[in-house]
């Protein structure tokens, strides 16, 4: 029980604070929200496509004096959305810039990892073959990154 609660009390103190996360916990947030703001494209994509071609709009009457039924609610959520991704994406900012100056002091190869793995979102075979070096090298470079070496 004891541990349970010195655990919850420091992650708090570091979510709050932000400043006693390790510098692999700010690679991997700035990674995270990488992909959330790519996936989140991706469905604003999906919504655009499949948006106003799958609605009737042949210009007959409905009866009602508004938009065609579930026009007003699909631009509605389409607004939303982009609310949500330009939200998303000024946060990615914001960690990109904190983790690039964690990267300033950092060796040239674990520089070069972090710029393609973390901040471009390369996987692990991409960035290996992008950097010139093997899989089980980076996997290296990951774990001394996140062990703070």
């Amino acid at each position: 029980m004891r541990g349970m609660r010195e655990r919850s009390g420091r992650r708090g103190e570091r979510d709050a604070g932000g400043a006693e996360m390790t510098r692999g916990e700010k690679m991997a947030r700035v990674r995270a929200q990488a992909m959330l703001v790519t996936r989140l494209a991706g469905q604003m994509k999906e919504m655009s496509a499949d948006g106003l071609r799958s609605l009737r709009l042949d210009g007959m009457p409905r009866g009602t004096g508004y938009a065609p039924r579930g026009l007003d609610i699909r631009m509605e959520k389409r607004e939303a959305m982009q609310r949500l991704i330009e939200r998303e994406s000024a946060l990615l900012r914001e960690y990109e810039r904190e983790a690039r100056r964690e990267m300033d002091d950092m060796r040239p190869e674990h520089y070069a990892f972090c710029a393609l793995y973390y901040l471009a979102g390369l996987s692990l075979a991409e960035t290996a073959e992008a950097i010139d070096r093997s899989e089980r090298q980076c996997a290296r470079y990951k774990r001394e990154i996140e062990q703070g070496a």
